[in-house]
């Protein structure tokens, strides 16, 4: 597997970083994780997601549309843990690396390699794209111009907005790609130091190894 970016989606300003980890233990919840996001609750609740360069940058790649109706990821995640002071559970690969993306307000993604076909890339939607979003069953059109994480087949997230419903993380998954995006607010330095900050937290949650390409 390659990670492959584009010319034209460098140009936008992105960026990203992408491991592949191997035989963790994907389950429903842990009560280390637990006690970790409990620790970092309160510099969550400080940021103001409104005043964030970075946030702001994910919010410009987004036609004038979309900014309407689409959050970037890590306001959302900081929003809800602002309001309810907690981080929502879905399983530990997801709230892990949620809860850096929190921290550190970048879009992070990780999706089942049993789903994946061929390399990941980063590039620009012509409008053909199969794209099922999850909690979908039937795929949907997407906008031609947009940037999307796609594999040979498929997208597999839109902008970085929602990924798809076949390579969600599940307690099937045995091995997954994870990557971590930037903008024009980030550094290279910034999203390697994100993406081993995930790595090494989903390591100690759920085991495992890990694999930097």
């Amino acid at each position: 597997m390659k990670l492959i970016i584009s010319p034209a989606v460098r140009v936008l300003g992105i960026d990203v970083v992408l491991a592949v980890v191997r035989g963790a233990n994907v389950s429903n919840k842990s009560q280390p994780l637990e006690k970790r996001k409990k620790e970092v609750m309160e510099q969550i609740q400080a940021i103001d997601a409104s005043q964030s360069p970075i946030l702001q940058a994910y919010r410009e790649l987004y036609s004038p549309t979309l900014r309407d109706t689409f959050t970037p990821p890590a306001a959302h995640l900081i929003n809800l843990i602002q309001r309810n002071g907690r981080l929502p559970n879905i399983n530990t690969v997801v709230d892990c690396y949620n809860l850096v993306s929190a921290r550190t307000q970048l879009s992070i993604g990780a999706h089942d390699i049993a789903h994946i076909q061929g390399d990941v890339s980063f590039r620009l939607t012509d409008g053909s794209e199969l794209y099922t979003p999850l909690g979908e069953i039937a795929p949907v059109t997407v906008e031609a111009g947009e940037y999307a994480c796609m594999d040979d087949k498929k997208i597999l997230c839109r902008l970085d907005i929602k990924q798809c419903a076949e390579t969600r993380i599940t307690k099937d998954t045995t091995q997954f790609a994870l990557y971590v995006q930037g903008n024009r607010e980030t550094n290279r330095d910034y999203l390697e130091q994100a993406l081993d900050q995930v790595c090494e937290l989903i390591k100690d949650i759920c085991g495992g190894n890990y694999e930097v390409l």
